[in-house]
């Protein structure tokens, strides 16, 4: 059933639920890369680091620990400004990209659970479990504007043209969903909604389609994935069910044209069939948590989910390149450049 979020919700969410907390601190530090540390569950130990890739002993902890808050979910990069979305301390925080680093703001939600941030112009979008909405934020103001409710809890955002798309994992109850929804930004309406295999999470759009990768469990709680690929000119899905396995994660990584999931080993080329190719795993790396690209590198974040953790960088061909030292369980990754 979808839920509605009624005028009055919204009105009085705004404006109890929403503060800005503007800080001003200096951060020094010139980093090419940031890699956020998701910190453990309850243990307000998330943690923003910068590293320079081909640089030795680099890594610099730009803000952690209670500072930055309790489960740091993703970051993005929009406007020389740094978006980190911290999930259970309900908050987005704002960084200014310049000569130095300098905490800008913080966005406070009311037990929103946000998860991914996208944004345009002067428009962000935010995706938050506990409304079953995504909200709409003022860039200029760092305000909530809107809300555009889905049917669930909503996940990965992407952009393309008008048209704002969202995985949608779970229902209210967290049993398992199966949809991603197209939302129009002018109208800010759902146009259209796609059936793809559960547990829906990580987009990735290439070559006018958009893939879905998907995780979900079993009544006797064993891992599933699949990949679902929506043509969006046609609207047709195809699907492919990897069945039960705890050797392929949900990031999807486009290098060189060509995509690629991330296992527990490193990255496996995804075939024209939406089947991995596992027999030439680019990175050879144990204990794969994380990982993504940009142009010169991949980087994937290892983790035995206690302090410090470790993050590889390779070259596309999986030599590697260096490697640093951070805080616990680095899950996401963005670089300046690209």
């Amino acid at each position: 059933m979808k839920k509605t979020i009624s005028f009055f919700s919204f009105i009085l969410f705004l404006f109890t639920g929403c503060e800005l907390n503007e800080d001003n601190q200096e951060i020094n530090g010139n980093p090419k890369v940031f890699v956020l540390c998701e910190g453990n569950f309850g243990s307000n130990n998330a943690a923003l680091w910068s590293i320079a890739p081909n640089e030795s002993i680099s890594e610099t902890q730009i803000l952690g620990g209670s500072s930055l808050g309790d489960v740091a979910q993703s970051m993005t990069i929009h406007e020389n400004r740094l978006y980190v979305v911290v999930n259970n301390s309900h908050k987005v925080e704002v960084f200014d990209l310049g000569d130095e680093i300098t905490h800008s703001e913080t966005l406070t939600l009311n037990n929103a659970s946000p998860r991914y941030f996208a944004a345009s112009g002067t428009i962000g979008y935010l995706s938050c479990w506990n409304l079953e909405a995504i909200l709409l934020i003022d860039l200029t103001t760092l305000s909530v504007i809107d809300s555009i409710p889905v049917p669930g809890m909503p996940e990965d955002l992407i952009l393309n043209s008008t048209s704002l798309f969202a995985s949608i994992p779970s229902n209210s109850d967290w049993s398992p969903a199966n949809t991603v929804v197209q939302i129009n930004t002018t109208t800010l309406e759902i146009a259209t909604s796609y059936e793809v295999i559960n547990g829906p999470e990580d987009l990735e759009l290439l070559g006018g389609y958009l893939y879905v990768a998907s995780t979900y469990y079993g009544a006797d709680y064993s891992t599933y994935t699949g990949l679902s690929k929506i043509n969006l000119v046609t609207g047709d899905v195809t699907k492919n069910e990897n069945g039960a396995n705890s050797v392929i994660k949900n990031d999807l990584i486009t290098i060189d044209g060509n995509l690629y999931r991330l296992t527990v080993t490193g990255i496996a080329k995804i075939k024209n069939d939406l089947s991995l190719d596992i027999d030439q795993i680019i990175g050879n790396i144990s204990g794969v948590y994380s990982g993504s690209s940009d142009e010169d590198y991949i980087y994937f974040g290892i983790t035995d989910y206690v302090a410090p953790d470790t993050v590889f960088v390779t070259n596309h061909d999986g030599t590697l390149v260096n490697q640093f030292t951070v805080g616990s369980i680095p899950g996401d990754f963005v670089s300046i450049d690209n």
